[in-house]
């Protein structure tokens, strides 16, 4: 729940009543028994400075905390090797689920195609342990470079008043099922 309460506040403030309101809480039985599961995540989150309030509206003598992102999903390779197996499985699951319903509202709203020079690719390939290390690590570097471009990106964007294009970049490196299995 805190992996993808980071992933969307991170892109818009947001409350917890909202993020409720969104249909991004499912499974509870009803929507006040997700509120206080939900609330109880931000206030954690809140705590450990990972987000922070931004405005608070009064609401029918209620108060609506609004809260923004202020540290990303992140997870070291030693940290991520000290989680369980099943603590990786819901961590991968949230955030590949968060992934593709981006991906969706981008396919369903035109702006997935709108640039004729977005990329899209994807290869299923076999290599040796050392492969493996190899494109892990061409990975890494891949990723510290795309960070340190939105980084660029804030700074120049920050009083310029140009406009901001919304981006979302993935990238995947993982073992595939054996092959009878894959389809």
């Amino acid at each position: 729940m805190r992996v993808r309460i980071l992933e969307v506040v991170n892109e818009h403030p947001m409350s917890p009543v909202q993020f409720v309101n969104e249909g991004l809480a499912p499974g509870f039985k009803d929507k006040q028994q997700a509120l206080s599961h939900v609330s109880y995540h931000f206030r954690a989150l809140e705590k450990a400075g990972c987000i922070e309030l931004v405005e608070i509206h009064q609401r029918r003598g209620a108060s609506e905390h609004v809260y923004r992102g202020r540290s990303r999903v992140f997870f070291t390779d030693k940290e991520f090797e000290r989680m369980s197996l099943k603590e990786r499985h819901q961590l991968s699951r949230t955030s590949i689920q968060g992934l593709i319903a981006r991906t969706d509202g981008a396919l369903a709203s035109g702006t997935f195609d709108h640039r004729t020079d977005r990329h899209l690719s994807w290869l299923a390939m076999e290599v040796d342990d050392r492969g493996w290390k190899e494109l892990m690590t061409a990975l890494a570097a891949c990723y510290g470079e795309v960070d340190r471009i939105r980084k660029d990106a804030l700074d120049r964007l920050a009083g310029s008043g140009d406009e901001v294009v919304p981006v979302t970049v993935a990238m995947l490196g993982f073992e595939s099922p054996p092959r009878p299995a894959m389809f």
